[in-house]
């Protein structure tokens, strides 16, 4: 079912699908930045991109949020909205995070690990793709939502077991602890972007369970 809004709303919706679609945009480009790195390729200037992309993602939620604060939505709508805007806000931040570990650290990845870090990325996008789905499906057939959630949720899993290959493949290998440590944080850091968007979906199904009440 198409929920029916004002013309101010839908200018609102419009501002939302932008910011949702400059997170994908950085997360895409984050996966560009790790294929490449495990290449030995040139990624430092798809970096200094993911950090334009992420001030850009903000101004775009700083005027979603001047908008709403104005009005438009119902309360109880537009707090949830707010909560869903700088939840997904959150997933890019720690995605320019991982991003500039790679940029000013420079980590040693060894070969084994170099698929598992490709795999573990491609997780990762494919759990935002997912959620940025299950958002636009509650203002495009809201009965959606509830399918599309599971799928992050799904995705979200698929990440933590890449995540869990790779500490587990680190530890038994002859490296100093330091670098052991260090690709531990790094892996851990893009498993919580992942980590963010599922709890963004988590803040959906409260919205749709908020509705299923009324």
């Amino acid at each position: 079912m198409k929920l029916f809004f004002g013309k101010k709303e839908n200018n609102i919706i419009t501002m939302f699908r932008k910011h949702l679609d400059k997170v994908e945009e950085g997360i895409e480009l984050l996966d560009d930045v790790i294929k490449d790195y495990m290449k030995s390729n040139n990624y430092r200037e798809l970096c200094e991109k993911i950090d334009s992309i992420e001030n850009q993602a903000d101004v775009l939620r700083r005027g979603i949020e001047k908008e709403m604060y104005k009005g438009g939505f119902l309360p109880n709508f537009r707090g949830d909205l707010l909560g869903i805007i700088e939840s997904v806000d959150k997933v890019m931040n720690k995605t320019e995070s991982v991003s500039d570990i790679f940029y000013y650290e420079t980590p040693y990845i060894p070969e084994e690990l170099k698929d598992e870090f490709i795999k573990l990325s491609e997780e990762v996008i494919t759990t935002y793709k997912h959620l940025k789905t299950a958002i636009e499906s509650i203002f495009d057939n809201i009965d959606d939502a509830s399918e599309i959630i599971k799928e992050v949720e799904k995705s979200e899993h698929n990440a933590d077991i890449h995540e869990k290959n790779i500490k587990e493949i680190v530890f038994k290998m002859n490296l100093a602890l330091s670098q052991k440590l260090h690709i531990k944080q790094i892996c851990e850091n893009m498993g919580d972007i992942a980590d963010r968007a599922e709890n963004t979906s988590d803040r959906l199904n409260i919205l749709l369970m908020k509705r299923n009440i009324k």
